[in-house]
């Protein structure tokens, strides 16, 4: 994973996986070779079918020395295999897939949540991948516990919120649903693609001031159901 380690030329997925099951499958698999397709990534073989096998097989491997884990976390990490600097010198691909155990806390009131002004991030099309390129959550969520807040919110180079270190974010004001677009930066997250199938949302632009008149506000993400947060 040199590559991977010097460049953070890497793809990840974060996937729950349930007793064999892989809840929207599909969609993490379309997003792995969309993302892959856009930075020349070859899929080493993977399509949907495989993808899934080997997730199961590392299941199986997993719940041998831990057998009373209930839900799991895998990172499905697909990085580039090859010499060169900057410039790679073929677009092989190899995968590594790590499981933790995953039992969400039950959220009793919404979570608190701050604004991380100290580093933007800038939009484009690769703001909308899961990469190795991360400081930006590192460095908000160090930020959130030194503050003592439950998570970051992250602002793009408008000043503009975005989503939050983990998850996309989801306002409710006069009786609609509102989400800052993918070109604003934040992820394209599976959570997000859940919450928009099922909810009519307006995509715009995001401030502060909306966070803190909205009627509701919410985080998403491929692990758990949306939580509600203030800010």
């Amino acid at each position: 994973m040199e590559r991977a380690f010097l460049y953070g030329d890497l793809l990840f997925e974060t996937i729950l996986v349930q007793a064999k099951a892989i809840p929207h499958l599909a969609l993490h698999y379309k997003r792995l070779s969309q993302s892959a397709a856009l930075l020349k990534m070859e899929l080493c073989g993977l399509n949907e079918e495989k993808f899934c096998q080997e997730i199961l097989q590392e299941e199986d491997h997993f719940r041998l020395h831990h057998p009373d884990a209930k839900n799991l976390r895998a990172r499905f990490v697909l990085y580039r295999n090859s010499d060169g600097f900057y410039l790679p010198t073929s677009h092989q691909t190899k995968f590594q897939i790590t499981l933790f155990r995953f039992e969400p806390k039950p959220i009793l009131q919404p979570l608190k949540l701050g604004v991380f002004w100290e580093q933007a991030k800038a939009p484009g099309p690769l703001a909308n991948l899961k990469t190795g390129n991360a400081l930006v959550y590192v460095m908000a969520s160090i930020w959130a516990k030194e503050n003592d807040f439950d998570d970051a919110l992250i602002i793009n180079s408008q000043q503009e919120i975005i989503e939050a270190s983990s998850s996309n974010i989801f306002w409710f004001s006069q009786k609609k649903w509102y989400t800052p677009p993918l070109s604003s930066g934040c992820v394209a997250g599976i959570g997000r693609s859940l919450f928009m199938a099922e909810n009519a949302c307006i995509e715009t632009p995001c401030t502060l001031q909306d966070l803190q008149h909205a009627e509701k506000c919410v985080l998403t993400n491929a692990l758990q159901e949306p939580r509600e947060f203030r800010v």
